[in-house]
């Protein structure tokens, strides 16, 4: 997956599924991110996204890895891939396709879209027996994983951070990212905001907490554009954290 995976494997659902959006500059051609994973200062998984960029058009690949004392109990290689456009800020994901290996095996996944509504090709992953069932049909506008991954990770105009959110579908639930306002933070910017569960997820788990702060730190860049450095969740299970490594 996306960071979204680190988060799973080790009963975090919401690590990289959880936040508010940054406006990507509008940069072409090609480019390769890594990113480490964390839960309570552990090490938990390493990701490598390559973008590849041509007009309004985006395709992205990016590879999740279990690391650390993760790699140790659920060793696990996640691949996703999406192409789709972008345009005046808003994303529009044309297919996305998962697959994994070791530890999430059984949990690939295939989503075309048309007209911004999402269909549904293929979903490995079961869904909880107590979740309700969400009609792809009804869920127009949302993105999937890699793509908010992609949008959230990217670099972003200096006038622009924390100023979008994206609404997800994976092919069983709907989550939000909420932004929140933009505040100097050691010579670059910091912004919190809200991840909130919005549908498809058990009752007992909506009861048990629908939202999660968090918090996106972006570093200056020459220019006047911002890169997103850290990203720190508040999660079930105590701090999650993604660093940029490059």
């Amino acid at each position: 997956m996306t960071l979204f995976h680190f988060a799973r494997p080790l009963a975090l659902t919401i690590l990289l599924a959880a936040l508010a959006l940054p406006a990507p500059l509008r940069a072409e051609g090609a480019e390769t991110m890594r990113f480490t994973a964390s839960v309570l200062g552990l090490t938990a998984g390493r990701m490598t996204m390559s973008v590849n960029r041509k007009g309004r058009a985006y395709a992205v690949t990016s590879q999740t890895a279990s690391a650390g004392l993760a790699g140790l109990f659920q060793s696990f290689t996640v691949t996703n891939r999406v192409r789709g456009v972008e345009s005046g800020g808003k994303f529009r994901p044309e297919r996305f396709e998962s697959a994994a290996d070791g530890a999430r095996a059984g949990r690939g996944a295939e989503i075309t879209y048309k007209g911004g509504v999402p269909t549904v090709l293929s979903m490995d992953e079961e869904r909880h027996p107590d979740a309700p069932v969400l009609d792809p049909a009804a869920q127009q506008g949302t993105v999937d994983p890699l793509t908010m991954t992609y949008a959230l990770l990217r670099d972003a105009d200096a006038g622009e951070a924390c100023k979008l959110s994206l609404e997800v579908f994976d092919g069983h639930r709907r989550w939000r990212g909420r932004p929140g306002q933009p505040e100097p933070q050691g010579g670059g910017v910091g912004c919190q905001g809200l991840f909130c569960r919005v549908d498809g997820y058990p009752p007992d788990e909506i009861a048990e907490r629908r939202d999660f702060p968090f918090t996106v730190t972006y570093a200056p860049l020459p220019g006047g554009s911002l890169r997103p450095v850290e990203v720190v969740l508040d999660s079930l299970f105590g701090t999650a954290r993604l660093t940029r490594d490059d």
